[in-house]
């Protein structure tokens, strides 16, 4: 059989066939298996619906680490038609590969919970003692360090003790993904002294995390996004600010992690649970982080006069970057808790 390149373009036009980036490799023995997965990840999301008539949907939990590079921007940007090179600014190259990991929790009631746990990565494991001085702290994230930027068995306990069982309640169910740190609290689970709380962990079966793993559905992508954008302004705007120094990290996560506990994202969290299966009413449609903070942002910031890049999703306040991100720490930080509907 042979075809012309014109019969071609017109099969491919007629059914609506195009060119697509690649975002996900699967195996021969994923396609083999698909329905086996599937049949796995049914029989999970049953179980776990169970637990949420049982106990409510504010005592189960999901909880997964997530890597972000030191800095991170959007893939794509206006260029003449037929460009074959197309170059963007970044502050560091260094920073586009090197990562630091978060690890969230979130509950089926769609809150975010407190503090998030943020892992940098330092020579040698532990910051030194003139660094710990000059660090900055918010009581909404737990910095801890690895030699990888990545969690470890030892900082997955230290998260089981000292984030989830502090802010949960006496009975809880954590859906976390089967990997070696769920064997390492597992293994120390009966030595954890657990507060008198009873602490039920799922594994989320191998295989479907992006099925029914409410963090993967869709919440770790609107975190990405999120700040992705603000390091765009920053680049457009020509601010004197780097996003991979350690405070700076600290910073923009402390701010992040209080603009998503904003009651105004709680049907985004509830749509990633919905969208994975355990809830069967869908959540009223919300306004993604990204479009309300940035997109319906006003342009200047009347206390300043200032050019205002963001919106706050708490007080709805457009504001300047010196008032939201305080670059020169003069504590003009803008951490808020006045929801304002």
């Amino acid at each position: 059989f042979f075809s012309l390149s014109k019969w071609i373009y017109n099969f491919k036009r007629r059914h609506c066939i195009v060119s697509r980036k690649i975002n996900k490799f699967v195996t021969q023995s994923q396609i083999a298996n698909k329905e086996e997965l599937r049949g796995n990840a049914n029989e999970f999301v049953e179980k776990v619906k169970t637990k949420i008539v049982l106990i409510g949907e504010d005592n189960v939990y999901n909880s997964d680490q997530s890597g972000f590079n030191l800095e991170m921007h959007a893939g794509r940007t206006l260029s003449f038609k037929g460009t074959l090179k197309v170059e963007t600014l970044a502050q560091s190259l260094n920073s586009l590969t090197h990562s630091y990991t978060i690890q969230p929790i979130i509950s089926a009631s769609g809150h975010l919970m407190s503090p998030l746990l943020i892992v940098l990565k330092e020579k040698d494991g532990k910051f030194g003692p003139k660094i710990e001085k000059k660090l900055y702290k918010a009581n909404n994230i737990l910095v801890l360090t690895s030699t990888s930027g990545k969690l470890t068995s030892e900082l997955a306990i230290r998260w089981f003790e000292q984030i989830y069982l502090p802010n949960t309640n006496e009975k809880s169910v954590l859906l976390f993904l089967e990997s070696l740190y769920l064997l390492s609290i597992e293994k120390k689970f009966n030595t954890i002294d657990k507060r008198g709380k009873e602490v039920n962990i799922l594994k989320i079966p191998a295989g479907t995390t992006g099925i029914i793993q409410p963090l993967d559905v869709y919440t770790f992508r609107p975190w990405k996004n999120f700040l992705k954008r603000f390091s765009d302004v920053l680049i457009r705007y020509n601010y004197d600010i780097n996003l991979h120094l350690r405070n700076n990290i600290k910073k923009i996560l402390t701010l992040i992690h209080n603009q998503f506990s904003s009651l105004r994202f709680v049907n985004l969290f509830k749509y990633a649970w919905y969208k994975s299966g355990y809830i069967e009413e869908k959540p009223p449609k919300c306004e993604t982080p990204v479009n309300f903070c940035f997109t319906n942002c006003e342009t200047i910031y009347d206390c300043c006069h200032d050019i205002a890049i963001f919106r706050c999703a708490w007080c709805t306040k457009s504001m300047c970057i010196q008032h939201f991100f305080d670059p020169n720490n003069s504590g003009s930080l803008h951490y808020c808790t006045n929801y304002q509907q």
